[in-house]
C-alpha cells in the first residue's frame, strides 16, 4: 500500500504542480510578446472550460473499462499539452490548443486518481487518504508558481519541458507498478445507473460554491491588498505559500485522522473559519492582518474541501464512482471560471462587496452541509 499510495499522491501532485506552474509564466510571456491582459485571463481560463466539459466523460469512461488505462490516456494527454506549450512558445494559437488539451485530459487524472482511492480503502479509513492526497494538491500549488517562477528566469519554454519529463517518468511507473482497481467482473456485477439523489446534489452543489469562493478570493486578493496596504508581488507570494503550507499539513495531519461519522463537526467549524475571515478581510491595516486573513481563508477550506470529495465518494457505488468524481472536478473547474469573474466584476463597484459577498456564500455552503448530514438524509 505504501509504494501504491506513493505513486497517486505524486500523481496529484503533479496535477495541480502543472496547473499552477503557469501562473506566473504566462503573464510574463503575455507582456513579452505584446499581446492585451485579455489573453491572459484567457489562457488561464480556456483549462477550466475544457476540463469542465471532459471530466464527467473520463469518470464515465474510468468506470467502464478501468481506472488504470483512463489515466495512463489523461496522463499522456497532459504531458503533450505541457510540451506542445513549450515547443511553439511564440505561437498565441498553438499555446490556446496547448491549454485546451491540457484542461480536457486534467479530468481524466483527477477523476481517475480519486476513485482508485475510494476503489481500494474502506468507509472508515477514506478520510485519511483522501487528506493525504489533499495534501499533494496543496503541496503542488506551493512549489508549481515557485519552480514556474524560477525556472522562467532562463527560459519561458523551461517550466514546460521540466514538467513534460515528470509526467513521462510518472506514466512508466504507472504502467508499471499501479495495479487495476476497477476490474471487468467487477464493473459487469455492480453496473447500476447513477442515480442524484438529493444528498448527493446537495454535496455537489456545496462543491461548486465552496470552490467558487475560494477561487474567486484567489483573484481578488492582491487587488484588495494593493489599495489597502501597497503589497508587493513578492509579499503575496509569501502570503500564499504560508495559507498553502498551512493548507497541506492541515489536510496531510490533522484531517487524515477525522474517523467516519465525524465529518460534520470538522466540515462546519471549516466554513465558519472561512466566513469570519471573509468579513475581517476587508478591514486590512497591515501585512500581519492580511495574512492571518489569508491564513484563516485556506485552513477553513482546506477542512472542508477534502472531506466534501472524501464524503461524495462514500454516496455511491464502486460502479459510478468514476462518473461522480469526473462531476465533481467538473463543478471544481466551473467554479474555477466563475469565481474570479464574479469576484473581480463586484470589486467595480466595491473593494469590499466581493468579500462580504464570500462571507455570504459561504454561509450558504454552511447551510448546505448542515442540511446534508442531518438525521436520515445521508442514509
Amino acid at each position: 500500500m505504501k509504494s501504491f499510495f506513493t505513486i497517486l499522491m505524486a500523481i496529484q501532485f503533479f496535477i495541480y504542480f502543472g496547473f499552477s506552474i503557469v501562473i506566473p509564466v504566462i503573464p510574463a510571456l503575455v507582456k513579452s510578446m505584446g499581446l492585451n491582459a485579455f489573453h491572459m485571463g484567457l489562457l488561464l481560463s480556456v483549462y477550466s472550460i475544457a476540463s469542465f466539459i471532459a471530466a464527467p466523460v473520463w469518470g464515465q469512461l474510468s468506470d467502464q473499462l478501468g481506472r488504470k488505462k483512463i489515466l495512463v490516456i489523461g496522463l499522456t494527454g497532459f504531458a503533450v499539452s505541457f510540451l506542445t506549450f513549450g515547443l511553439f512558445i511564440d505561437n498565441l494559437a498553438l499555446l490556446y490548443v496547448s491549454r485546451i488539451i491540457g484542461g480536457l485530459f486534467s479530468g481524466a487524472c483527477f477523476s481517475t486518481t480519486t476513485s482508485i482511492v475510494a476503489d481500494v480503502t474502506t468507509t472508515e479509513e477514506r478520510n485519511r487518504y483522501m487528506g493525504l492526497m489533499g495534501m499533494m494538491i496543496g503541496f503542488g500549488f506551493i512549489f508549481g508558481p515557485a519552480v514556474g517562477g524560477l525556472l522562467a528566469g532562463y527560459s519561458y519554454q523551461l517550466p514546460y519541458f521540466v514538467t513534460t519529463v515528470i509526467l513521462v517518468v510518472i506514466i512508466i511507473a504507472v504502467l508499471l507498478s499501479l495495479p487495476e482497481t476497477h476490474h471487468h467482473k467487477t464493473r459487469q456485477h455492480n453496473r447500476t445507473k447513477l442515480s442524484y439523489t438529493t444528498p448527493i446534489l446537495i454535496l455537489l452543489a456545496s462543491t461548486l460554491i465552496v470552490t467558487m469562493t475560494m477561487s474567486g478570493m484567489e483573484s481578488s486578493f492582491q487587488l484588495l491588498e494593493i489599495e489597502r496596504i501597497d503589497i508587493t508581488p513578492t509579499q503575496m507570494g509569501m502570503l500564499f505559500m504560508i495559507g498553502g503550507l498551512v493548507n497541506a499539513l492541515l489536510q496531510g495531519g490533522y484531517l487524515r485522522k477525522v474517523k467516519h461519522g465525524q465529518e460534520k463537526r470538522v466540515m462546519v467549524t471549516g466554513q465558519i473559519i472561512t466566513s469570519i475571515a471573509f468579513i475581517m478581510l476587508p478591514f486590512t491595516m497591515n501585512l500581519f492582518y492580511a495574512g492571518v486573513c489569508l491564513v484563516l481563508l485556506m485552513s477553513g477550506n482546506a477542512l472542508v474541501r477534502t472531506l466534501l470529495t472524501s464524503t461524495l465518494t462514500k454516496s455511491t457505488s464502486s460502479s459510478n464512482m468514476g462518473k461522480l468524481t469526473g462531476v465533481s472536478y467538473s463543478l471544481d473547474s466551473l467554479g474555477r471560471i466563475i469565481g474570479p469573474l464574479l469576484f473581480t466584476g463586484l470589486m467595480t463597484y466595491s473593494l469590499s462587496l466581493p468579500f462580504f459577498i464570500g462571507a455570504l456564500t459561504s454561509l450558504l455552503a454552511l447551510i448546505m452541509i448542515a442540511i446534508y448530514f442531518r438525521k436520515g438524509l445521508t442514509a
